[in-house]
């Protein structure tokens, strides 16, 4: 498939989200389904949002616009850490945020799993479980310096070997203490650090939080 037509593909159907949102009574938009755009929340933080391109494990955008919305609660412990870590003349340089579960979905079908893409499942067209980041109380994200430039971690962002897991001890011990430091400053905060990928963190509470499939451009 070529990119124009991927682009296109990528196009209708989030005009069809759009649609069935409105069509079943739902938010159609982040901020009505109680979402906030981190770039107003946390001007500071950095976005390099690598599903909104190709450099991502699908090889393709899946995403149409490099945005990043997390529900408020998350947004404001996310501030506070960049606030933390400018004092260090460190920042946050965020991957992936909230994640429509239509998107999770395609995820799924590309890498089936469980240990690397949360399985989406839905009951009576309805979706009932799936990932953290369709709850928009997950965030995926690195260290980066003064300049902006990312910080040795062990792995690249989701990397599916053991050098993502927070208990490896191979590779570079400066880019493991890294990990740790971002792992110390986003627990500082309340968030909690996922086992199997250093760049990871769920906002507490996230299971208070419903399953979305709101889209966003």
């Amino acid at each position: 498939m070529s990119r124009c037509r991927i682009a296109i593909s990528t196009g209708m159907l989030w005009m069809v989200l759009v649609a069935q949102a409105a069509w079943g009574g739902g938010p159609v938009t982040p901020e009505a389904a109680g979402l906030v755009d981190v770039t107003k929340a946390a001007p500071g933080v950095r976005l390099d949002i690598r599903y909104a391109t190709p450099n991502n494990f699908t090889g393709v955008a899946v995403y149409p616009a490099p945005r990043c919305f997390l529900r408020t609660a998350v947004a404001k412990r996310l501030a506070r850490v960049q606030a933390d870590l400018e004092k260090q003349g460190l920042g946050l340089k965020v991957y992936d945020c909230y994640r429509p579960f239509s998107i999770q979905k395609k995820f799924w079908s590309l890498v089936p799993n469980e240990d690397w893409v949360a399985k989406p499942v839905e009951k009576n067209g309805k979706p009932v479980s799936g990932s953290k980041h369709n709850r928009g109380a997950a965030v995926d994200l690195t260290l980066v310096d003064a300049a902006g430039q990312e910080v040795p971690m062990p792995s690249g962002f989701d990397d599916f070997t053991e050098k993502a897991r927070r208990d490896y001890t191979g590779g570079d011990p400066a880019a493991r203490a890294n990990a740790k430091r971002l792992e110390a400053a986003m627990v500082k905060e309340g968030f909690e650090p996922l086992p199997t990928e250093w760049w990871h963190f769920d906002g507490p509470g996230w299971e208070k939080d419903g399953l979305l499939d709101v889209p966003f451009n």
